[in-house]
């Protein structure tokens, strides 16, 4: 069994986006029962580190790499899924290169070589097809638009208790 990551570096969108979100999250586990991510809370994904020894091996470059980048709105504006698994909440265009360079940047300044990234905010993961078709029905009328200023990154460390990244350790602003 994959061993979970003990520290996830995450952007979160506005607290009133994050309880928008989470509503979201309620209303297709009461429509497709339990699922993966149905508890966690809304956040884009930049990288997770497997441990302490590596926090503290990279948080000088995390925050060196923070004070390049520059805070920018993002919108969020569609839903969209990843095959028959992932359905999630998908950036506007412009929006979606912003983030996902500040991803990848992210994984080649701590010497991590990856082409690409596709940033967006997870509703529903591990789904099978059934359940996309249900929550792409479930949601064919709701229209997405908000949008944040993306200006600093979460440090999240995974609570053994709550099994989800609910301890938040550091707050790094952008510039």
């Amino acid at each position: 069994m994959k061993q979970i990551p003990l520290f996830s570096l995450v952007i979160f969108p506005t607290i009133e986006q994050q309880n928008l979100i989470a509503s979201y999250k309620n209303l297709l586990k009461e429509n497709i029962g339990w699922y993966a991510s149905a508890n966690s809370t809304a956040h884009i994904t930049i990288i997770n580190l497997e441990n302490e020894f590596l926090l503290e091996l990279y948080i000088n470059q995390i925050e060196d790499y923070c004070k390049t980048i520059i805070p920018k709105k993002v919108k969020f504006n569609s839903l969209k899924s990843f095959g028959q698994n992932t359905f999630f909440i998908s950036p506007d265009e412009e929006s979606q290169h912003y983030l996902d360079n500040i991803i990848i940047n992210f994984y080649n300044h701590l010497g991590y070589k990856i082409k690409n990234a596709h940033a967006h905010i997870s509703i529903a993961r591990k789904l099978d097809e059934v359940k996309i078709k249900k929550a792409y029905h479930l949601f064919s009328n709701l229209e997405i638009n908000f949008e944040f200023t993306c200006n600093c990154i979460y440090i999240r460390k995974f609570n053994k208790n709550t099994k989800q990244y609910t301890d938040i350790i550091k707050k790094i602003d952008f510039k």
